[in-house]
């Protein structure tokens, strides 16, 4: 799945509902971490739900995990959009405004928020 893919079926999504229903079934596909990976993962601290993320530029890693569904689709968004940047590009990635653009963000909340600007913070600072 590409970030044109995610793009177009949230396109296609007339509410609310129906994004949240997509974003649950891209939770599905976020790759699974086993019980160790997910111990040496660092915590987000500051978001609703609990949230672990890690980044490595070269060669590409990203290790994602969060306890809530509607995280864990956000997370993949993240993930397919990462994977799709160039090492330049990273350096000045942006969360919200890609979330701006599927019509997510104003459905956030806060804290929600907090956590993904914190990985994009992240992603920033490993770039």
């Amino acid at each position: 799945m590409t970030l044109n893919d995610i793009y177009t079926q949230f396109a296609n999504c007339k509410s609310w509902e129906e994004r949240y229903r997509l974003l649950i079934q891209l939770s599905r596909q976020l790759p699974k971490l086993s019980a160790q990976e997910l111990e040496a993962l660092p915590e987000i601290h500051g978001c609703e739900s609990r949230l672990w993320f890690a980044f490595q530029t070269e060669p590409r890693e990203i290790k994602a995990y969060s306890d809530a569904r509607l995280m864990q689709g956000l997370l993949m968004i993240v993930r397919i959009a990462l994977l799709e940047k160039t090492t330049a590009e990273l350096a000045q990635f942006e969360i919200q405004p890609l979330f701006d653009e599927l019509h997510i963000t104003r459905h956030l909340t806060s804290t929600r928020l907090n956590g993904l600007k914190q990985i994009q913070d992240i992603v920033r600072n490993a770039s």
